[in-house]
């Protein structure tokens, strides 16, 4: 990167046409929820990231980004999967999108599969494993358990 180019954020420059920004990501979110009505959900923005929280009962999903940077799925159970990737075409941020939602809504109705300290979830064509955070794993590991 040159001094005469300005930073931005995920090293992308001003000038990429396929950079998406948060709020492009929020208005691609508030389209996919209608796919997912009956899990309440709710759009918006926080902290410069559009999010989507699915739930239903105790169970819930958070899918959230601030554009093309990186894609995360937090879930009830504190598992999360968490995809840095800067330099996905607006057509791969919308599938990145549309799968992490589909992985968050088949938590929320009970589809993942329990293997070991990781939660496996099959959706959108795709396979995906979700992992309690490091801090959480060794707090369980001295304890004695799982």
């Amino acid at each position: 990167m040159t001094r005469d180019r300005k930073f931005e954020w995920g090293g992308l420059s001003a000038g990429r046409e396929d950079f998406v920004t948060a709020a492009e990501a929020l208005t691609a979110l508030e389209e996919l929820v209608a796919e997912y009505a009956d899990l309440s959900p709710e759009t918006g923005m926080s902290d410069g990231e559009a999010f989507v929280r699915l739930s239903a009962g105790e169970r819930w999903a958070i899918v959230s980004t601030p554009g093309t940077r990186w894609f995360s799925v937090r879930v009830h159970s504190g598992h999360r999967a968490r995809l840095d990737d800067a330099t996905s075409t607006r057509a791969e941020a919308a599938m990145l999108l549309r799968t992490y939602v589909a992985v968050g809504a088949a938590t929320v109705r009970g589809e993942a599969v329990i293997d070991g300290d990781r939660l496996t979830v099959t959706a959108a064509g795709r396979r995906v494993s979700l992992v309690r955070p490091i801090a959480d794993r060794l707090r369980g590991w001295v304890r004695g358990g799982r």
